[in-house]
């Protein structure tokens, strides 16, 4: 990468208790700006002309750790909205307020996991794109990517994790043929709407066909059309960026979402492979604390509850002391805590 330079079941006091506690410890916020980096528009075949932002949380982007002690803060763009993007495809060469793409966000987050030993940071980006034309938004499709690099002072690459994601999505969408399609035409209020999906889960072949095919996922794409791209027999190296040995052929999968073998999936989460387990149309994982010491009342508060119905009650009862319980959404590609706050 050339880089220039709800869960509504929750007792609610149980959340109050949480969310004092995390306020407590992240007064302090932290800045990010895009100023200093410019995307490498060589692979990139388009141009923007509107973005939308459609995330549930867009007070923020997520939470790093800073200092000794791994202080939790929240981070924001040094500039309200999505002017930091904006200004970032202007400085790129990439906006074109007649003749470019629209481009609606749903995630554009960061977040990190640390140990006593390790640190691992986490950037992800969930884009859809739309031709616009008289007053409508015509959906194209939509690109998932994350970055996932680890290492000691995970916090200061954030930045470039998220320039990195932005590079992929737009270069993935670049090297794919593409129609507009004439029955998913929006107005700009609806894609300001949050709750507008536009993956229809199940019609996803991962979750409609019977078999799924082994072999290592490229993308998130792969991973839905049930495509693996990589053969199985592959020796792959998660951390990032992933790569893959092929014979005598190496070459770099900055976008590894995961593989499958004998009928099961796993995802790369942290750069660890995590098993995927279905229940109904949705998976779920047993993942990285974000929390070390508050995980375990989370999860007790929340099994408490009874509000899951014993749908969750195999994962959280068999869930090892420093892991939470994760539910991929599949509508954007990202993973979501559902027992760790």
């Amino acid at each position: 990468m050339n880089c220039r330079s709800r869960n509504s079941g929750i007792a609610l006091p149980a959340i109050l208790f949480f969310v004092t506690i995390f306020s407590a410890n992240a007064q302090k916020l932290y800045v990010m700006s895009l100023d200093d980096y410019l995307l490498n528009a060589d692979e990139i075949t388009f141009s923007v002309s509107e973005i939308f932002d459609a995330r549930k949380d867009n007070k923020s982007l997520g939470v790093v750790q800073t200092g000794l002690s791994n202080r939790p803060r929240f981070v924001v763009f040094e500039k309200p909205g999505m002017n930091e993007i904006e200004d970032l495809l202007k400085n790129s060469g990439l906006y074109s307020a007649d003749r470019g793409l629209a481009i609606r966000f749903t995630v554009l987050k960061i977040s990190e996991y640390t140990t006593l030993f390790t640190e691992s940071g986490k950037a992800e980006v969930s884009i859809d794109f739309f031709v616009p034309y008289e007053d409508q938004y015509y959906y194209i499709t939509s690109v998932f990517t994350s970055a996932e690099p680890e290492g000691l002072g995970v916090t200061y690459k954030q930045t470039e994790n998220l320039i990195n994601t932005l590079e992929d999505a737009f270069i993935i969408f670049s090297n794919q043929k593409h129609e507009a399609k004439p029955d998913m035409a929006f107005t700009k209020e609806e894609l300001l709407d949050p709750y507008l999906v536009l993956r229809e889960p199940l019609a996803m072949p991962i979750l409609s066909e019977r078999r799924i095919k082994d072999g290592y996922y490229a993308s998130y794409d792969e991973f839905i059309n049930n495509q693996p791209s990589i053969s199985i027999n592959c020796e792959v190296a998660p951390e990032y960026p992933a790569t893959a040995t092929c014979g005598n052929v190496v070459k770099q999968v900055p976008n590894l979402y995961g593989y499958a073998r004998g009928n099961k999936v796993y995802i790369l989460y942290h750069n660890s492979f995590h098993e995927l387990i279905r229940r109904n149309d949705t998976f779920y994982f047993n993942g990285p604390a974000k929390f070390s010491g508050s995980t375990d009342s989370v999860a007790q508060a929340y099994s408490s509850t009874g509000s899951s119905g014993g749908l969750l009650a195999p994962f959280i009862g068999s869930r090892r002391s420093n892991n939470d319980l994760y539910m991929l959404d599949m509508a954007t590609g990202t993973a979501r805590n559902i027992t760790g706050f």
